[in-house]
C-alpha cells in the first residue's frame, strides 16, 4: 500500500530544506557548502566597582594613623575623618577625638559574628572575606541611619584611680587617694617618669577654684635610675584644660610641647596624656607587670612595663564587639578579624555636610600577607 501523498510530499519537502541548510538541526551551511562560524556568545561587561579600597599604614604603635577620605590619603593636619591607632583603636575627628564635626553610625553589620554573650563566633567569622561582602556594602544607602554619634574619650588614666570625695559634710571634700600613681612616657616616646597626684585643692563658691599638684620621678637614662620625686607646679583647672611638660615640669599650653592635661567635664576630672585620641604626641600610660608603679626600676624594660597605651576613642568605630571593625584572637590567635561592619561616615567640618560609607577589610593588607597594622578601608563617598 502506497503512503499518503501529502505526508510523502511533506517528507520531501523537508529533505531539500535540509541540504539547503534551512532546517533546525544539524550544523548550517552555505551554498557553498562551508561551515558558518558559530556566534560566540556575549556577556554583559561587570559594573566597575563604585568604591574605593585604599591603605592606611598604621604600624607604627606610638601615634595614630589619620586618613582624609575626601583626598584618599594619609594626613597630618585637621583634614582626616578616620584615625587608628594600635592597641588604642579607631577614632573619628570629632567630639573629644579630633578638633573636626565628624560623626557616624552603623550601616550595617553581621549580627551572627557575635552570640548572646558578645562572644565572637568564630565559624561565622570564617564565612567572611573582602569578596563575598561587597553586596552588602553596596546596598547600603545614604538613608541607612537616623542618628549619629561623636567619639567621647576613654582615659587611661580614671579619676578614681587617683581623686577620693567624702560626702560626709555635705558638699563634697577632695582628696588624692594613697598610692596612686602611673610610669609615664613622654609625648616625644623617649623620656619617662613615675608621676602620682600628691595634691587636689577644690574651694566651691561664686568662683569654684580647681587645682592639682603631681609628685615626679624623671627616668635617667644615663644613671639608669629615677630620679628623687619633686612637686610640679599647681594645676590650675579651674575654668580651662590645664597643660603640664614631664620633661620641663612647667605649665605650658595645648599648642607648645605637653605630656598630661587635667580639666573638669562635669563631675569628672580626666587626667590625659598627650596621645592617641587626646592629643598628637606619643604619650603612654604603662601596663605594669610588677607589683606597682614604685617596683619599676627601668621603665623601657618591656618585662617590667609591658608596653605604654595612649588615651582612646569610644564611639560608633569601638562597636560591634570590643573593637568594632576589627576583632582580636577569634581563633585564639594574635590577630584581628575583619568585621565588615558598614559604617556611615558625616563630615560636616567644612560646613556642607560629606557622607561616605566605610568597611575596614583588612589589617594585613590587600592580600593578606603583610604585618598588622596595614589597614585596608574601603569606601564611596554618597553625595
Amino acid at each position: 500500500m502506497y503512503p499518503n501523498k501529502k505526508i510523502l510530499a511533506l517528507a520531501i519537502s523537508s529533505i531539500l530544506l535540509t541540504a539547503c541548510g534551512g532546517g533546525s538541526g544539524g550544523s548550517a551551511t552555505t551554498d557553498t557548502d562551508q561551515p558558518v562560524p558559530t556566534p560566540t556568545p556575549t556577556t554583559a561587561p561587570e559594573p566597575a566597582p563604585t568604591f574605593t579600597d585604599a591603605n592606611l599604614d598604621a604600624t607604627n604603635a606610638s601615634q595614630p594613623a589619620l586618613f582624609d577620605l575626601l583626598s584618599n590619603a594619609t594626613v597630618t593636619d585637621q583634614s582626616w575623618q578616620i584615625g587608628y591607632q594600635k592597641y588604642s583603636g579607631f577614632m573619628l575627628n570629632g567630639g573629644l577625638s579630633g578638633q573636626g564635626k565628624v560623626s557616624g553610625c552603623i550601616a550595617h553589620q553581621y549580627s551572627s559574628l557575635f552570640d548572646g554573650e558578645g562572644n565572637a563566633v568564630e565559624a561565622e567569622f570564617v564565612k567572611l572575606n573582602q569578596t563575598n561582602t561587597v553586596t552588602d556594602f553596596n546596598t547600603v544607602t545614604a538613608d541607612a541611619c537616623s542618628e549619629f554619634v561623636s567619639d567621647s574619650l576613654i582615659t587611661q588614666i580614671k579619676t578614681s584611680d587617683w581623686l577620693e570625695a567624702d560626702y560626709s559634710q555635705g558638699a563634697p571634700v577632695y582628696s588624692a587617694k594613697a598610692d596612686n600613681g602611673w610610669i609615664i612616657r613622654s609625648a616625644s616616646g623617649d623620656q619617662y617618669a613615675r608621676v602620682s597626684v600628691k595634691q587636689v585643692t577644690v574651694a566651691f563658691g561664686p568662683s569654684t577654684t580647681r587645682k592639682a599638684v603631681l609628685s615626679v620621678a624623671n627616668w635617667d637614662a644615663n644613671a639608669q635610675q629615677f630620679s628623687p620625686a619633686v612637686d610640679s607646679p599647681a594645676l590650675d583647672f579651674s575654668n580651662a584644660t590645664a597643660y603640664w611638660d614631664l620633661e620641663t615640669n612647667a605649665l605650658t599650653s595645648a599648642d607648645q610641647a605637653w605630656d598630661l592635661s587635667i580639666k573638669v567635664n562635669g563631675r569628672d576630672y580626666p587626667l590625659q596624656v598627650n596621645g592617641g585620641a587626646s592629643g598628637s604626641g606619643k604619650a603612654g600610660v604603662g601596663a605594669v607587670m610588677v607589683a606597682n608603679v614604685n617596683a619599676v626600676t627601668d621603665p623601657t624594660d618591656n618585662k617590667q612595663v609591658y608596653k605604654y597605651f595612649s588615651d582612646r576613642a569610644e564611639g560608633i568605630l569601638s562597636k560591634p564587639g570590643s573593637y568594632g571593625p576589627l576583632e582580636y584572637s577569634v581563633q585564639g590567635q594574635h590577630k584581628m578579624w575583619p568585621t565588615f561592619t558598614t559604617y556611615l561616615i558625616k563630615d560636616e567640618s567644612q560646613g556642607d555636610a560629606r557622607l561616605f560609607k566605610l568597611q575596614v577589610v583588612s589589617n594585613y593588607g590587600s592580600d593578606g600577607a603583610l604585618k598588622s597594622g596595614n589597614l585596608v578601608l574601603r569606601y564611596q563617598e554618597l553625595n
